[in-house]
């Protein structure tokens, strides 16, 4: 019987995070709709795992170096800046073989590795992913030719010092010169992506109005009575107005959290109080 050929290996990398939490569910979004359906169709040849899809035994953080450090190819999710997947990303560049970066769209991406490709995405709509998997096998294909020259920070970085330390006086003092305006150009991109979060931050957090009547007739004093115990549980809340036919509540809160506190407002007041 013939051997089958050992396959090759892709190595995902990225925010994983527990069960059922945010950063899971992004994290399989990302595995099981966008990276395996494009290796699965297009480069079958490469066996695709993540650091807790691997089944063998023995130390875990020793088996995600040792498939940094062996692994063909490398995808690396970018979202969240989670820190375990940088010292991740920084050791597979390290050893100058191919990666690929990605992204959720709207995710500013650390100055360090901005000026370095990095796929972004969406998965909001289903010609998003569609978007996304034709995009990931355009950068697969790229990074696994024989010809591509890997180009990342630390490649960069040595390429600098080979050159500074072959060059002439006066090249010294040409590069020194690239040298202070690549700085500010730096400082200046830092600036914008500072302003950018600033800005999505206040986009995203405002003051939430909640209308609160009474299923029953009752007195303005009963009323304030009852929401002055659900009002000390609360920051940043503020009573509009209230009387006996009902309280408008302001809140201070980031806007996708409105259903939550709603929600909240109703188990708290009881099922005596209905919360618009």
């Amino acid at each position: 019987m013939a051997k089958l050929a050992k396959k090759k290996q892709c190595f995902v990398v990225g925010p994983i995070g527990g069960e059922e939490s945010d950063d899971r569910v992004h994290a399989d979004w990302l595995l099981e709709e966008i990276i395996l359906p494009v290796f699965e169709t297009h480069f079958a040849s490469f066996e695709v795992t993540r650091a807790d899809k691997m089944s063998a035994p023995g130390r875990i953080d020793a088996q995600v170096i040792t498939s940094l450090l062996e692994a063909d190819l490398v995808i690396a999710d970018l979202t969240t800046l989670n820190p375990n997947a940088f010292y991740e990303i920084g050791i597979r560049h390290t050893i100058q073989k191919p990666i690929v970066h990605m992204h959720l769209e709207g995710q500013t991406i650390p100055f360090d590795i901005a000026s370095f490709r990095s796929l972004r995405f969406q998965r909001k709509w289903p010609r998003d992913l569609k978007k996304a998997r034709e995009g990931l096998k355009q950068a697969v294909d790229a990074a696994i030719d024989p010809d591509h020259i890997i180009d990342n920070p630390v490649t960069f970085s040595r390429g600098k010092i080979e050159i500074s330390q072959s060059a002439a006086p006066t090249e010294k003092i040409f590069l020194q010169e690239l040298e202070t305006v690549s700085s500010r150009l730096d400082r200046i991109e830092q600036t914008f992506a500072d302003d950018a979060r600033s800005t999505r931050r206040d986009d995203q957090y405002g003051q939430l109005i909640f209308r609160i009547r009474s299923k029953n007739t009752t007195s303005e004093q009963n009323f304030y009575d009852r929401l002055t115990p659900v009002m000390s549980k609360l920051k940043s809340a503020e009573l509009k107005s209230v009387g006996s036919a009902g309280a408008v509540l302001a809140i201070s809160a980031e806007k996708n959290d409105l259903h939550k506190i709603r929600q909240w407002l109703t188990l708290e007041l009881g099922e005596d109080f209905l919360v618009t």
